[in-house]
């Protein structure tokens, strides 16, 4: 039986965007759902899902939401 690894990757660049990437499809269906990321995620070439996080939320081993 083959098995499955399903990663998360989050990268925050000097300008403040943070983009998360990950292999699973549901993951990023559920974050965006939740209004963590700004837009859909996009599947690349090598078959990750990738997205900006949305200003509203930080990651820091989960999503938090930022004080206004």
């Amino acid at each position: 039986m083959a098995q499955v690894v399903k990663t998360l990757q989050v990268v925050e660049f000097d300008d403040g965007l943070t983009r998360i990437i990950s292999t699973d499809k549901k993951q990023m269906a559920r974050s965006y759902a939740l209004d963590y990321l700004q837009d859909k995620a996009q599947k690349t070439s090598q078959g990750a899902y990738v997205a900006l996080l949305s200003s509203a939320f930080y990651f820091s081993a989960g999503f938090r939401k930022r004080d206004k």
